[in-house]
């Protein structure tokens, strides 16, 4: 998947060519393609195990996935879906372990 990355500095924008290469730490990926505060909030604990990336894409039907190390899709949350943050906190735990 193309995907352009807005880094804390909104001024500096680096196009990815594969979401492969925010997985090269070995870390989970939480993926905001929709900056959703209250996902980040949901994560937050877990900042340790699992990246947080804003970034664009042409991509239309979700706002955040979690992707584990290898590559797979552990949670997606559909677009202008409202977050059911339980879902995405079972998640987290189940691939990543109780929160830091």
């Amino acid at each position: 998947m193309q995907l352009t990355l807005e880094r804390p500095d909104p001024d500096v924008v680096t196009a990815v060519t594969r979401s492969a290469d925010l997985l090269r730490e070995g870390r989970g990926l939480l993926l905001h393609l929709v900056d959703r505060a209250e996902v980040r909030d949901a994560a937050a604990a877990w900042t340790g195990r699992v990246n947080t990336v804003t970034a664009r894409t042409d991509r239309v039907n979700v706002d955040a996935l979690l992707i584990r190390p290898d590559g797979c899709v552990a949670w997606a949350l559909p677009t202008g879906q409202d977050l059911d943050a339980t879902t995405l906190v079972r998640a987290l735990g189940t691939w990543f372990g109780r929160p830091a």
